[in-house]
């Protein structure tokens, strides 16, 4: 029993050495031109994902879909995300895979995510992935028209 727990520890410590080895040595590619690992994609995709639902607004879309809020929102997404994102014009944004992980092009697939998902990501960013927060650029409002306008530039005439 005590060499399977020395075993434990050692695996432990040599995983926990490796760690600060690569990261210390700059063994780690961080350019956004080398893609994520399936590991790395899988549990950062997954803790936004998580973090996300658990800290959206409990509510949906206070936005009503009306003529004027979606030409706003797509004023406000045309000026603040079509670079990356696309815009209506141009559905795929040449900047789409300069980042890492690759940028969502919004109008070109528009997201199945809830209304409150898109609206907290706009607002707060994701960490590590370009997307910046918008908290004190836009207003909630204004963020909500965009989320409104993103769900349905679909159904818009172009």
């Amino acid at each position: 029993m005590r060499g399977f727990l020395a075993g434990i520890v050692f695996t432990l410590l040599a995983i926990a050495v490796a760690t600060v080895a690569v990261s210390h040595l700059g063994l780690y590619p961080i350019g956004a031109d080398n893609p994520p690992s399936a590991i790395e994609r899988s549990l950062a995709m997954r803790a936004l994902d998580v973090y996300a639902d658990k800290h959206k607004p409990d509510m949906g879309n206070p936005v009503q879909a009306t003529h004027e809020n979606l030409m706003e929102g797509q004023r406000l997404y045309e000026d603040h995300c079509a670079l990356c994102h696309g815009s209506a014009k141009t559905k795929l944004s040449p900047l789409r895979d300069k980042f890492n992980p690759p940028v969502p092009q919004l109008i070109a697939d528009v997201p199945e995510d809830e209304d409150a998902w898109v609206f907290w990501v706009t607002k707060h960013g994701a960490r590590m992935t370009g997307m910046p927060s918008w908290n004190g650029i836009l207003s909630d409002d204004q963020i909500w028209k965009v989320v409104a306008y993103v769900k349905h530039s679909g159904k818009m005439p172009q």
